[in-house]
């Protein structure tokens, strides 16, 4: 289950793969080859496919027009672990197609939403 702005989704989901990245203040390295550094924090950036076979077409388009406003930032509540992590994070990119078109509605397919987050998840203490 995802979370966006408050909003919970009834959503199946067919991947979640997650990032995690140490950003860092690089100062060089020295004679002896070592490399000096300060961690600033970790961010965790996630990439989510949705199973569209399994969600409603209206629930669809719903998180499609949450996921595609303009903003800064999303607060966006994700797995992580055994339990969920909350953070801002920016929509990257989302992707999909369309696999029917008929008279009175459209079927999407492979959503894949890259959440990238705005502020580090772990700090240096």
């Amino acid at each position: 289950m995802i979370t966006i702005d408050g909003q919970s989704f009834r959503i199946g989901i067919i991947k979640i793969t997650r990032k995690a990245s140490l950003n860092r203040e690089d100062h060089g390295t020295t004679l002896d080859g070592r490399k000096h550094y300060d961690a600033l924090g970790t961010y965790f950036d996630y990439d989510v496919t949705i199973d569209t076979k399994a969600i409603n077409i209206h629930e669809y388009d719903r998180l499609y027009e949450v996921i595609t406003q303009p903003v800064e930032y999303h607060m966006v509540t994700m797995p992580y672990g055994q339990d969920e992590i909350s953070f801002k994070a920016s929509i990257k990119t989302s992707n999909d197609s369309v696999i029917a078109n008929y008279t009175n509605f459209r079927k999407w397919n492979g959503l894949k939403i890259t959440f990238e987050a705005i502020e580090p998840q772990k700090v240096v203490q």
